[in-house]
């Protein structure tokens, strides 16, 4: 009873995390799980029950893995591209450069803008009549590579998933950078001093210290690349013929574009199955391999 009465400011502190988890989490959940099965438009009541046929219908269609497959495209590339060039730009930093406090800025600014601005932006430089980047390839002597980017179906993903790594490369520099500055520098003077080159520090002081935080963005990368949504529906929505597609374009095309809000409520709720999975098995690989490093 004693620890019951001391345990009762903790909950009352707690109490408006509750309520708002509820109000905004819970019941909207539960909302969504029930319109998943029923036949819906958007408007009107809930009268035509299905049961799980939405979820049938989902799992039977064909774009629905073609947009699974694309997200994890998506997923595989900015993991590898992104967080290695990303720590690659920061130890340049740290290595120190002329002009570094200008870079250090001039490269952080693509994650300062807006995603919707910089699809505009790369749809004008994809553009196969205006666009730089044909010209550029005009300009050197390899127009045979110029192309309509954005509207076939082998390239259309391609240059999406390059416009997005473009844009995540300085969030994982500046997370990087920040925790390379941690490293005792005495142990780089220490390995210095006994002989090691560049490299050596490198492989066997700085990497091994960069790993806890490659796990993290590796987390950080998966769980934002599973929402991705505004850059494409910009750049392709989906298209063309579903070439582009992600699981949320998907999911949007379904409810506001066929008004098949039944299919896509259903669909919206077996990816955030898949990422509550994804993200509880990166959380349980990383806190392994924080235990084999103790």
């Amino acid at each position: 009873m004693q620890e019951l009465k001391e345990s009762i400011p903790a909950y009352i502190l707690i109490l408006p995390t509750l309520v708002i988890l509820v109000i905004f989490l819970f019941i909207p959940f539960a909302n969504a799980f029930r319109i998943s099965l029923y036949k819906y438009k958007g408007y009107g009541e809930l009268t035509r029950y299905v049961g799980m046929k939405n979820y049938v219908s989902v799992l039977q269609d064909d774009q629905f893995y073609r947009a699974f497959g694309n997200t994890f495209q998506l997923i595989g590339c900015d993991l590898i591209f992104s967080i290695t060039i990303g720590f690659i730009l920061s130890y340049i930093l740290f290595r120190g450069i002329r002009m570094k406090r200008f870079f250090n800025t001039a490269l952080f600014i693509p994650y300062l803008i807006s995603m919707v601005v910089i699809g505009c932006i790369w749809r004008i430089i994809y553009d196969p009549t205006i666009g730089p980047l044909n010209q550029i390839l005009e300009l050197i002597g390899l127009g045979n590579l110029a192309q309509p980017w954005l509207s076939q179906i082998h390239t259309a993903l391609p240059a999406i998933i390059v416009t997005w790594i473009w844009r995540t490369i300085p969030f994982n520099m500046l997370i990087c950078y920040a925790n390379i500055m941690t490293l005792p520098k005495d142990h780089l003077e220490a390995a210095e001093i006994d002989g090691a080159s560049r490299f050596q520090r490198l492989k066997y002081i700085i990497i091994p210290h960069m790993v806890p935080t490659f796990a993290t963005l590796a987390v950080l990368t998966v769980t934002n690349d599973l929402r991705a949504f505004d850059l494409v529906w910009v750049m392709t929505q989906g298209g063309p013929g579903g070439a582009s597609d992600v699981l949320t374009s998907y999911v949007y095309s379904n409810a506001f574009v066929s008004q098949k809000f039944g299919p896509a409520t259903a669909a919206s709720i077996l990816m955030m199955a898949v990422m509550i999975g994804i993200t509880v098995v990166l959380q349980l690989v990383k806190k392994a391999g924080g235990k084999n490093e103790g």
